[in-house]
């Protein structure tokens, strides 16, 4: 009975020593190729991501990535913007150099006024000066991007504007006189923007150009002899500035210009007497718009 104790202790022993001497195989880790060179052999890519970031320091797109990092990284460039963008608006990947939009804003207006001298004729009038008056406006906009840096647009538009005249007189029941224009433009504006290199997920600009508005509330053609009448047809330049916020799939771009008309829209009244103080009547318009552009 002892010698079979002591063999059946021998050979547990001389199992647990060939064990110990016999190396644990493991799993071979699976190996993904660069997605850059193409060439070199790393480990696989969940080994290589940190914080959304790859090894050769590109940053991965937010539509790639889990939902905290679209959160905390907004659409934000990608490192090698030269070869691969794909982090940034479609409108900037040259992909899509056309595209539309629309532009509401508001606006105020009024009349920069040349006079004619005070004499004889005029002398009720003591004083006048323009007033502004309050409108909106609702426009399509077509936008060509022809260059990393500059686009042209077309933005037709409805825009509403009142403008006023205030009249210091001599006459004692009426000592101040307010006359209103209501108009109903339909404007054809035609711009230049140059925009800026993207700052993380916005671009500033500037834009400038000229536009043509007709009025379609014009009282130019009606035979009252009591009325300050405009012409339909003006002409304007513009300028102004804005920035352009991106989003992943439009953008918006808060805008501020001015408008200042060069042709004049005074069509003089016979015989009124608010009228016959004109020389002439430039109009002049400050708009804020929000454009939503995709």
């Amino acid at each position: 009975m002892r010698k079979v104790t002591v063999i059946l202790l021998l050979s547990v022993l001389s199992l647990l020593a060939r064990a110990q001497a016999v190396p644990v195989l493991k799993a071979p880790a699976l190996a993904a190729k660069c997605l850059v060179c193409k060439t070199t052999m790393y480990p696989p890519l969940s080994m290589m991501l940190e914080d959304g970031v790859d090894r050769h320091g590109r940053y991965h797109p937010p539509h790639k990535a889990d939902y905290w990092s679209k959160i905390k990284n907004f659409y934000k460039p990608n490192g090698d913007e030269a070869n691969d963008r794909e982090g940034f608006n479609v409108h900037e990947l040259g992909r899509k150099q056309i595209y539309f939009g629309i532009a509401l804003g508001v606006n105020v207006a009024n009349y920069r006024i040349v006079h004619k001298p005070f004499n004889g004729i005029n002398d009720t009038i003591r004083s006048m000066h323009p007033s502004i008056g309050p409108g909106f406006n609702l426009g399509i906009i077509a936008n060509w991007q022809f260059h990393r840096y500059f686009d042209l647009r077309l933005i037709p538009t409805l825009s509403f504007s009142d403008k006023s005249i205030v009249y210091n007189t001599v006459v004692r029941k009426e000592p101040v006189v307010k006359q209103t224009i209501s108009s109903i433009y339909l404007d054809f504006p035609l711009q230049i923007r140059f925009k800026s290199d993207p700052i993380r997920n916005t671009r500033i600009y500037v834009i400038g150009g000229a536009r043509y508005d007709y009025d379609l509330a014009s009282n130019s053609s009606t035979r009252s002899n009591t009325l300050l009448k405009v012409k339909k047809n003006d002409v304007a330049v513009e300028y102004g500035m804005g920035v352009m916020i991106y989003f992943p799939y439009f953008i918006m771009s808060p805008e501020f210009k001015v408008s200042q008309g060069v042709v004049n829209v005074n069509s003089p009244t016979q015989g009124y007497i608010y009228s016959r103080v004109i020389e002439r009547l430039y109009s002049r318009t400050y708009t804020f718009t929000l454009n939503l552009e995709g």
